[in-house]
């Protein structure tokens, strides 16, 4: 009988060290993704506050390309990657109000003449969104982060 019960404390020896192992990586990729989607939440919080800036600098300094110069590219490479990342509504749907508003506002400012009640209104949506996507990022990302 002692073999049995060496084998059986050997397997189940095994079998709590094999499911330790699991609940480990598992662990580590939620907080991996966790990371992943602060990134991208704050660079795309950082991203439209730059392009903010920029319209502001234009319109109000005078300087010149600066809203040509922002990286496009990079705040959708970010968007899509947060997509990828989270299937939460709240922050989907506050990065689509995020980026539309951006889209509003970049493309009526670089029309050139520009009404200023019609200015500010996407001004302030833009502003606005902004603020909701952090907002609501932060709590997506300290939600997961509590559960990691």
């Amino acid at each position: 009988m002692d073999i049995w019960g060496t084998l059986f404390a050997t397997v189940v020896g095994a079998a709590i060290a094999l499911l330790g192992q699991h609940l480990v990586k598992r662990a580590e990729h939620r907080a991996r993704i966790s990371e992943l989607l602060l990134e991208q939440c704050a660079y795309l919080a950082a991203s439209s506050s730059d392009f903010h800036n920029r319209v502001w600098e234009e319109r109000v300094l005078d300087m010149n390309d600066r809203v040509s110069s922002w990286d496009v590219s990079a705040h959708g490479l970010a968007s899509a990657r947060l997509q990828i990342l989270s299937k939460d509504r709240a922050l989907l749907s506050a990065l689509q109000e995020l980026n539309n508003a951006g889209q509003q506002l970049g493309s009526y400012w670089r029309r050139g003449v520009v009404d200023e009640a019609e200015f500010t209104s996407r001004w302030n949506r833009h502003r606005i969104a902004t603020e909701q996507f952090i907002a609501t990022s932060g709590e997506v990302v300290h939600r997961r982060l509590a559960q990691a």
